[in-house]
This record gives structure tokens, C-alpha cells and sequence, in this order.
């Protein structure tokens, strides 16, 4: 059996369908050739019944009388009660069997007699004089010929059949694969040309349709991801090419002032922020690139999320001391029991980078408010600060990694653009969503269902 995984689908669903039709057809031959056996074996004890039946009879009746003679081809003895065959058809060689026949009892049993088979009864009749003995034969040897003779034929029929269903089957399955060749051949092709349309699906609603979609759904899937680590690789490089020129220049620099110790520290302070930059950088590619990558978390329930956001915002206010900012939060709900597929952890850090992200686009003085209630069904997070909001033009590549509102702004405070791509991913994966709106000033809501 260890060849049957080197073969073709075409031709282990073949071979596999003549063994099941083998068997089946086996097993009917079989069975058709013991029920001939039965009929004729059936057939021939009730004509012996029949044959025996008149002289039983007769003797029963008239014990004294002679009996009549048997007919043409009847194969019959009568033996009186001193054993003797008053009258007998049958041949020599089974009239010579006689006294052993009487012995069998009065089963119908088959005697062999050189070449030849018979079928025999013996009917034991009692009367007042002794017990009387009727034995009628049937030679079985045309039947046994017929019934090989059946047997050859349903044998050979057996043959066509199985026969008949491997062409079938070998047929039907090329039928049946060649919609996969075809999707195949069509996958080949759009491979070499480089092609990014979808494998074509048939207009059947078929199990192939279905599998062309699934395949649909797996090569856009991939696409997709690819097209992602394009993104990011293509955007990392561009966003750490400037801080690494800036770093090179500075260290030149620093190189170059090794004599005057107060420029160089000015060089090192400037080139310690151009390195936190860098690693501000490397931090946030390093967690979206998990978020991304990380099976959905464990639900947390309502009392730890509440407790995770007074957490956050404790640490945010530290942050907005430096800027006068006032943070406020409020939780409107009740106690729940309902949770949300994601960590507690997460959720801190998601509140982190919203606060930060309000902290730093706020005035001096400014204010951020922070809300968390939850529903029927669902949690609400809502992030308002008091700053200038977005442009319209810039809200819809908002969550793009290294985007940024404003370029000045934020390289003077040392933002990277991917916060609201972490919030993204974070609340994409939580199976959430995240909606911004210019509305007194700017807000961040997010949305998270219940599991």
C-alpha cells in the first residue's frame, strides 16, 4: 500500500472504486449461485416427494397388492419388509448402494456412485406386515452443470461489470478533475505573467467554486500582508533614513568640537534625543509588527479595564505637568460582567497612546477629558481634547503608519506617526472599531463588543 500516496487522485478514486465493485460483485455472484443451489437443491426433494407420494400411497392402502411399475425416467425401488426390492428403476451401480440408502434415514442425501451424483429419498411406510421402504433418485449431474454453467456466466458478467465501472470511474474522475487542472493551468499562468487578478470561479455552485473562492479569499489574504511588510519596510526606511543622517552629522560634529567641551555636550544632548528618536521608531514597529502578528487575547472584564484606564491616566498626568494640561476621567457605568477580547495590558497601552497623542497636540494649559461607559453589547471609550483637531483631508489616512498632521509638530515633540496605527491594530484585533471627529476640539472613540 505504501505506492497508493505516489498515484494520482485520477487513479486511487479508480482503483479504489474497481476493489469496492470487485467486492460487491464477488459477494453477488456468491450469493445468486447459493440461491440457484437452494432452488434446484428444493426443486429435486420436491419431486422426490412427488415421485414416492402414488407408491406410499398404495401400500398404505393395499399392502398385499403388487406394486405398479415405475415410469419411463422415474428412478424409484420399493423393498417390502424382508428387504427385498419387489420392484426397482433405479441403475446398478445405486441399486447396489440399496441396503446403505435404508440406513441414511429419511433426509433427502446425495450419494456418489462413480461419476455420477444423486439426490435420494428414502419414505419409510409401517403397515401391520412390516415396514415398507420407497427410495426414489434423481441423477444431479445436469443440475450441477447448470449451475456451473450459471456460475460461469454471472462470473463473466462480474468481469464486464467491474470492467465496465473502472472505465467509468477513470472517465467520470477526469471529468470531475479537469475543472481543478484547469484552475491550475489558470494559477501557472497568472504566476508567470505576474498577474494580481483572482483565479476565475465557474458559474456552478459547486464544491470547485467554493474552493476557487476560499483561494480567492487565501491569495488576497497574502496580498494584502505582503503588500503591508512592503509598506512597512518601505516606510521604515524612509523614516529612520533622516534620524540616522541626522545622527551621523551630529556625531561629525561632536567629532569635530572634541575640543570644546561645551559644544560637544550640546552635540551629545542633540544626538541622545536623535537616538530616543530611533528608538521610539524601533519600539513602535516592534509592537504593531506583534499586534499584528498575535492571535486575538483572552477576554478582560469590565471592573479590570475601569481599573486599567484610572492606571493609565495616573500615569498620562505625570506627562501633562510639564504643559499645565488638565486630565480629566469619568466611568459612567455600572459594575458588569461582560467582557472584551482584549488584555488589560492592552488596553492600558491603548489609553496611553491616545492621552499622549492629546497631551502633545493640546496648547499649554490645555485640557484632555477621558470617558468609559459601557452598554448593551458593546464598551465605549471616548478620548476629547481641547486642541486644534485635524484637517479633514488628513482624517482618512489617519491610521496610516508614519503618518502625521502636522511634519513640524511632531518631530519637535518626537512623535513617530504609528500611535493611532498601534490604536488600530489594537482595536482591529479586539474585533472593535475606532472613529475620529473634528468636534470641539479633536475626539477618539472607540468601540468595543462584548464576547
Amino acid at each position: 500500500m505504501r505506492f497508493l500516496p505516489r498515484l494520482t487522485i485520477r487513479w486511487r478514486i479508480t482503483l479504489g472504486t474497481l476493489a469496492i465493485v470487485a467486492v460487491l460483485a464477488a459477494a453477488a455472484v456468491f450469493a445468486f449461485r447459493a440461491q440457484v443451489g437452494s432452488i434446484l437443491s428444493t426443486t429435486t426433494t420436491t419431486v422426490l416427494s412427488h415421485d414416492s407420494a402414488p407408491y406410499v400411497a398404495a401400500i398404505l392402502a393395499h399392502p398385499d397388492e403388487k406394486v405398479d411399475s415405475p415410469g419411463r425416467g422415474q428412478l424409484l425401488a420399493v423393498v417390502d419388509p424382508s428387504g427385498s426390492a419387489v420392484e426397482s428403476s433405479l441403475p446398478k451401480s445405486l441399486r447396489a448402494q440399496l441396503h446403505r440408502i435404508l440406513l441414511m434415514g429419511e433426509e433427502v442425501k446425495s450419494v456418489v456412485v462413480g461419476d455420477d451424483t444423486y439426490r435420494v429419498l428414502n419414505k419409510t411406510v409401517v403397515t401391520d406386515s412390516g415396514e415398507w421402504h420407497v427410495v426414489t433418485a434423481r441423477n444431479q449431474d445436469s443440475s450441477i452443470l447448470s449451475l456451473d454453467r450459471i456460475t460461469q456466466a454471472l462470473v463473466v458478467g462480474a468481469v464486464i461489470i467491474v470492467i465496465g465501472f473502472g472505465i467509468a470511474s477513470w472517465l467520470l474522475t477526469a471529468a470531475a478533475l479537469r475543472p481543478v487542472s484547469r484552475m491550475r493551468r489558470q494559477a501557472r499562468a497568472l504566476v508567470a505573467e505576474g498577474s494580481t487578478e483572482p483565479l476565475p470561479v465557474g458559474p456552478a455552485r459547486d464544491e470547485l467554486s467554493a474552493l476557487a473562492t476560499t483561494l480567492n479569499e487565501f491569495i488576497a489574504d497574502v496580498r494584502q500582508s505582503v503588500d503591508r511588510e512592503r509598506q512597512l519596510v518601505s516606510d521604515a526606511s524612509h523614516e529612520l533614513r533622516t534620524p540616522l543622517a541626522i545622527l551621523m552629522t551630529q556625531l561629525e560634529l561632536a567629532h569635530l568640537n572634541s575640543g570644546d567641551a561645551a559644544s560637544l555636550e550640546a552635540e551629545i544632548v542633540t544626538a541622545q534625543r536623535s537616538v530616543a528618536r530611533l528608538s521610539g521608531l524601533a519600539t513602535g514597529l516592534l509592537e504593531l509588527s506583534q499586534i499584528e502578528a498575535r492571535p486575538p487575547e483572552s477576554g478582560s472584564g469590565w471592573d479590570e479595564l475601569a481599573a486599567e484606564l484610572a492606571a493609565s491616566v495616573d500615569r498620562s498626568r505625570l506627562l501633562a505637568v510639564a504643559k499645565g494640561v488638565t486630565i480629566d476621567f469619568d466611568v459612567t457605568a455600572e459594575p458588569s460582567d461582560a467582557s472584551y477580547l482584549i488584555a488589560a495590558g492592552n488596553f492600558g497601552r491603548l489609553v496611553d497612546n491616545l492621552s499622549t497623542n492629546a497631551i502633545a497636540a493640546v496648547d499649554e494649559g490645555g485640557s484632555v477629558r477621558i470617558a468609559l461607559r459601557h452598554s448593551t453589547g458593546e464598551l465605549v471609550l471616548n478620548v476629547v481634547d481641547d486642541g486644534p483637531g485635524m484637517t479633514e483631508e488628513f482624517l482618512p489616512i489617519a491610521f496610516d503608519r508614519f503618518s502625521r498632521p502636522d511634519e513640524a509638530r511632531a518631530k519637535r515633540t518626537g512623535g513617530s506617526g504609528l500611535g493611532l496605527s498601534i490604536v488600530h491594530a489594537m482595536v482591529a484585533a479586539a474585533n472593535g472599531r475606532v472613529t475620529l471627529a473634528n468636534s470641539d476640539g479633536f475626539s477618539v472613540m472607540v468601540t468595543l463588543p462584548t464576547i
